[in-house]
């Protein structure tokens, strides 16, 4: 869950200092920033092992630790020097936290080691993304009880955790860094943050982004029904633009017919499932009324009433054919309910692998 941003109002302080002129010597707001902490002494450098295709990847560097203190030991409070709405203030806030300028040698080691993924498997632009979204979905997801405000991006690279808000912010500022349209998604009511990228066709509820989630594994493109939690994301988000870049998803119907797998997988195996309960049922029924049958027809044979014990052979040899052939389309239809439970753990677990994922719904949509 998204954590609390921490306000100072400075606002009467400042003006009755400043007079008319307040404008011209303070800002209109003073958002946290790093200032290095130099001779701060390296700390054990994280490695990131995640699934991505169908193989894995790694990315290791080596942060500088003069900024990983400065960003640990930042005032991470927004001070206000004049009365701005939220609509201006939280973006001012969380940028701040994206673009602060000792980070770029963060960002550019961090990318030339995906760079180097990119080339080597020869990515286009949306697999590029989602190697970069995969990476990041990757990091741990964790709330420290500790720490209200969110974190530097490279912190949550070092620390090898975060939680929403942190984890989006370093998506953010890495999709922005390689040219791509990019957003924050602030979701003020239910206190969640994600990010957005510009789409050909997969649009976010009133925006013109794609949906990424970034506290797991899953598609881009396709917005979590709830999360885990069980919060149901219905407001509208406030959108943060982080970079104007002219690169896009443009995967978008390859996700759709994923989206549409998962959705028809699902109510498949719903329907499957009460009518093999009903069937179970009625199965039971039948299996209990052959073994009545079975018990009286040994009755009559042992008690030597053949006439009566042929006539009941026959009424057993048509219940016995009606059960075995219901258990066939019992065993039909069990094997169905299988199938789309397994398409749909697969394409649940496979997030990383797009192109495996859409061959794969598009063969089960298509029978």
């Amino acid at each position: 869950m998204r954590r609390q941003i921490l306000i100072a109002f400075a606002l009467a302080t400042v003006i009755l200092a400043a007079g008319c002129l307040g404008g011209l010597l303070h800002p209109a707001a003073v958002p946290p920033a790093i200032v290095p902490v130099e001779g701060a002494a390296p700390g054990e450098v994280p490695v990131y092992t995640f699934p991505f295709g169908d193989g894995e990847e790694t990315i290791r560097i080596e942060p500088d630790p003069a900024v990983y203190a400065g960003a640990k030991e930042a005032d991470r409070q927004l001070y206000l020097y004049e009365d701005l709405a939220k609509e201006e203030w939280i973006p001012i806030y969380y940028l701040a936290f994206v673009n602060d300028s000792h980070q770029e040698p963060f960002y550019t080691d961090l990318l030339a080691t995906l760079r180097e993924i990119r080339d080597r498997e020869e990515l286009d632009d949306d697999r590029y993304l989602e190697l970069i979204a995969a990476f990041v979905q990757s990091i741990p997801y964790s709330t420290d009880a500790s720490m209200t405000e969110p974190k530097f991006p490279i912190e949550t690279y070092v620390d090898a955790e975060g939680d929403c808000d942190d984890k989006s912010l370093l998506l953010a500022g890495l999709l922005a860094r390689e040219g791509y349209g990019v957003a924050l998604l602030y979701f003020g009511e239910e206190k969640h943050m994600a990010v957005g990228v510009k789409s050909a066709g997969c649009r976010y509820r009133n925006t013109t982004y794609a949906y990424i989630e970034t506290t797991n594994r899953s598609y881009v493109g396709i917005p979590p029904a709830a999360l885990a939690d069980g919060t149901i994301l219905s407001s509208d988000p406030l959108v943060i633009q982080v970079g104007d870049g002219d690169g896009l998803y443009a995967a978008c119907e390859e996700i759709k017919t994923i989206e549409r797998a998962l959705s028809a997988s699902r109510d498949r195996v719903d329907e499957l499932e009460e009518e093999l309960t009903v069937r179970t049922r009625e199965l039971e029924a039948d299996r209990k009324a052959l073994t009545a049958l079975d018990s009286k027809m040994a009755d009559l044979f042992r008690s030597g009433k053949t006439g009566e014990y042929n006539r009941l052979v026959t009424e057993y040899n048509r219940m016995a054919g009606d059960y075995n052939e219901a258990i066939d389309a019992y065993n039909v239809m069990l094997d169905e309910a299988e199938a789309a439970v397994n398409l749909h753990n697969h394409l649940v677990g496979n997030a990383h692998d797009r192109p495996g994922s859409y061959l794969r719904a598009r063969e089960y949509l298509t029978g």
